[in-house]
């Protein structure tokens, strides 16, 4: 992921301000993480190659709703934290790893960041709703949201932690990157 892989090494005090650290209301994270979503786009739609393992993602044609209203959506309707909506850009910064280039394009970013998102807030947050509403706020089958999910956790080895060092880092670099610095 352009200037948000590298970790570097945060104290316990600068984890905790972090921690504490109000990042956003919801329209203004929704807008830095929709910018930083749209540049990973940009960057893999001018890579030809597919991945066969994430076809399954792929619609046909890329969906009507912007990404911007697409996160609006998924933070209002599925009630997930903000942290969820970073440690889903995680397992797909993950991913990308793993195949050593930008995975996300026009026609899989919808599909392919709210199965990470509903999949974060499963595993980190305290509230999270069964895969039948979550599809609904996807705007996709239950059957193929069920799909989806499980592809997602097999090409990640079930690897589903995420240091809190990673996690702070992410979410300083899209602070630092994404928003709007007054100086």
């Amino acid at each position: 992921m352009q200037n948000l892989d590298s970790t570097k090494e945060l104290t316990y005090e600068q984890q905790h301000e972090l921690y504490n650290q109000q990042i956003a209301d919801n329209k203004q994270f929704s807008s830095a993480m929709a910018y930083l979503l749209m540049d990973l786009c940009e960057e893999g739609d001018n890579d030809a190659n597919n991945i066969q393992e994430l076809e399954s993602f792929n619609s046909p044609k890329v969906p009507s709703i912007s990404i911007y209203d697409y996160i609006c959506r998924i933070l209002k309707q599925a009630q997930c934290s903000q942290e969820c909506l970073i440690m889903g850009l995680i397992l797909i910064d993950k991913l990308s790893q793993k195949w050593g280039r930008i995975i996300v394009k026009s026609n899989n970013v919808h599909r392919l960041y709210v199965v990470s998102v509903m999949l974060s807030a499963k595993f980190y947050d305290d509230r999270f709703f069964q895969n039948s509403y979550y599809a609904k706020v996807a705007g996709i089958s239950h059957e193929e949201f069920n799909h989806l999910e499980r592809v997602l956790v097999f090409l990640l080895d079930f690897k589903l932690i995420i240091d809190p060092l990673l996690f702070f880092t992410y979410r300083q670099r899209i602070i630092t990157n994404y928003f709007d610095n007054p100086e």
